[in-house]
């Protein structure tokens, strides 16, 4: 299906000069780079209906952190349903500046260690908004999602070196997640979702995966970031030199559990993607030793 037959629906589709892809990643959504006739750009992201209500809190959610952080970040703009009613979509604002990935790549050590100090800086920042007092326990949240993880992860039926000790680690560490706190995250903190501004500040993307929940999750994609200098500059920005003797196990059980929910994100929505994602698993347990040890090796 064509992009007019898709997004002619669309009020402001009239205004596109461009509309180009975005790597669909693990999700089910797809995004698009738009740039309308007067030289704006934006991003479009699209899923199917039944995600309708899920887009409007994505946008709630995202405008309610500018507001409280004022944030550079993607803005909504619309939420509504395309495509003769098929697709829920919401337009963004789009955020200028440079990939963190690209840019961060081409730096010296120092230099992107210093890159993810502001990262932790600026993560610290996001949880400091507190989560609303009706939100559900984290322990009973956590633990049912633990669940319905681990039963999509039997049923598929796709194994990796180390998959049975991944899973006797987080039943073992599951009290790990009792009496934490809440706050706001992001669901998806790395350098691929930073972009860097022309005052080397960062602007942040994609709060599609947002949530309330302990904020140590959001530490649970640090090694997909760009490089090992950045990800452990990232947790000494958030920390600084007081790291709590709680926070290595818990980014160990989350890191755990989000490679066991890609290897199920990947076999539902991007089977060619599947292989990637079960050797960054398998890499995963080597760096903790099998899920003996819960500092990483490469911290």
């Amino acid at each position: 299906m064509g992009f007019e037959e898709q997004f002619s629906d669309i009020s402001d589709f009239g205004n596109w000069l461009d509309i180009d892809p975005i790597e669909v990643g693990l999700s089910g959504e797809s995004k698009y780079h738009i740039t309308r006739n007067n030289g704006t750009e934006l991003i479009l992201r699209t899923s199917g209906i039944e995600n309708y209500k899920r887009h409007c809190e994505s946008a709630m959610f995202s405008q309610y952190i500018h507001d409280k952080l004022g944030l550079n970040m993607n803005l909504p703009i619309e939420v509504a349903a395309c495509c003769n009613d098929t697709l829920a979509y919401t337009l963004y604002t789009w955020v200028e500046g440079l990939d963190a990935d690209t840019k961060i790549l081409n730096l010296h050590t120092p230099e992107q260690a210093r890159f993810g100090e502001k990262a932790g800086a600026l993560l610290r920042r996001i949880h400091e908004v507190k989560a609303p007092r009706t939100v559900l326990p984290w322990q009973a949240y956590f633990s049912r999602r633990i669940d319905e993880i681990i039963g999509r992860f039997r049923t598929i039926r796709i194994g990796f070196k180390g998959d049975n000790q991944t899973l006797a680690f987080i039943e073992t560490n599951r009290p790990l997640i009792k009496n934490r706190p809440q706050t706001a995250l992001h669901g998806d903190f790395r350098s691929g979702n930073l972009i860097i501004t022309n005052y080397d500040d960062f602007g942040i993307i994609d709060f599609g995966r947002w949530c309330w929940g302990d904020p140590y999750m959001d530490f649970q994609c640090i090694r997909r970031s760009c490089s090992v200098p950045f990800s452990r500059g990232q947790i000494n920005g958030y920390f600084g030199s007081d790291i709590p003797g709680d926070f290595f196990g818990l980014m160990a059980l989350y890191t755990a559990v989000d490679m066991i929910r890609r290897i199920c994100e990947a076999y539902q929505y991007d089977k060619s993607s599947l292989e990637d994602t079960v050797a960054f698993a398998e890499r995963t347990v080597r760096e903790y030793n099998n899920f003996e040890s819960l500092v990483p090796t490469w911290y």
